[in-house]
């Protein structure tokens, strides 16, 4: 197989390694780049040269952008609040507070159609609730300016897409460079196409087969599968990862590609918790892959069932949502 570069080189494979021994890295990863849009089952792409090279950290150049999800979350809770301290300030008594000193003490009055009156301290409900009506009053004038800033900065952000400035190259140019960063579909692509041995079945093993002829080891992995494969969720079953915790390699059940922050995440089914031996292995598994920074509910999801609790479908879905959709 041969590639033709912008340099005017012939490449093949062999070329390949040995120009990237010999430090020409970046005609390298255009060599990848076009093996992984062309032949996907070359497809070690970027992926691999990440682990040769120790400097790429994944496809892109510049990380997800989480700026915009984090305005819009922002805006959200702006709003909530107006509306909370408007509603307070609705149900609280009419007039102001006025608090005077008088030596090392201090007394108040409520002051309603510029007429004073004097508050007992035994009152403190009706001090309370005319300090905090004062506060909403000049807190809420600053809510409303921070969300219109915010909610101006997001229309103007929006309007400007960078995977757009890619997408809308000709598929000659496509070939040629290297996007700052790619769409979901895009990354997702890559990702699945980087190629992995699995454990592989034992003979005799029961063939069950998910929806897209994928083979898997039990019927709640049948479910986990289709149920992330529905919900657009990238995954590989049984990727081997070294852990950090004794050089030990495992097989996660799944490997998931959370694409809002291009991570991965793993994804282990404990099926048998009723089984006290099969229980405390399980147990270890999970300090094991604590031990190498994987944390239950950030990048580790762990479902579980019993002979009494049977996993359900329902469930695969509300943890889907939850962790790649929320």
């Amino acid at each position: 197989m041969h590639f033709h570069t912008r340099y005017g080189l012939f490449w093949n494979e062999k070329i390949c390694i040995l120009s990237l021994l010999v430090g020409q890295r970046r005609l390298v990863r255009h060599f990848l780049l076009y093996l992984s849009r062309r032949k996907p089952r070359f497809a070690i792409s970027f992926f691999l040269c990440t682990q040769i090279e120790g400097v790429m950290q994944s496809f892109e150049r510049l990380s997800p952008d989480m700026l915009l999800p984090l305005l819009q979350t922002r805006a959200e809770e702006l709003l909530r609040a107006i509306e909370m301290t408007k509603k307070l300030m609705n149900r609280a008594p009419q007039g102001r507070l006025k608090l005077a000193r008088r030596g090392r003490d201090f007394y108040a009055c409520h002051v309603l159609d510029d007429k004073s009156e004097y508050i007992p301290k035994s009152n403190l409900a009706l001090m309370s609730k005319l300090a905090q009506k004062d506060y909403d009053e000049k807190v809420l004038g600053v809510l409303e300016r921070k969300l219109c800033l915010v909610d101006a900065f997001i229309e103007k952000y929006k309007a400007i897409e960078i995977h757009d400035v890619y997408e809308n190259l000709c598929e000659e140019r496509k070939s040629m460079v290297e996007p700052v960063q790619l769409s979901d579909d895009e990354y997702a692509r890559r990702w699945l196409a980087v190629p992995y041995k699995g454990k592989g079945f034992d003979a005799g093993a029961p063939d069950l087969r998910t929806a897209n002829g994928e083979r898997v080891r039990s019927k709640s992995e049948v479910i986990i599968a289709d149920t992330l494969g529905r919900l657009g969720i990238p995954y590989k079953y049984e990727c081997p990862l070294k852990l950090a915790d004794g050089g030990l390699t495992v097989y996660p059940d799944f490997t998931c590609l959370d694409l809002r922050t291009r991570k991965d995440v793993l994804w282990e089914h404990l099926g048998m918790m009723d089984d006290p031996e099969y229980a405390s292995l399980a147990v270890k598994k999970l300090s094991s892959y604590l031990q190498s920074g994987y944390v239950l509910g950030r990048n580790l999801v762990v479902s579980m069932e019993s002979s009494e609790k049977p996993l359900s479908q329902n469930d695969v879905k509300k943890i889907v949502k939850e962790i790649f959709l929320h």
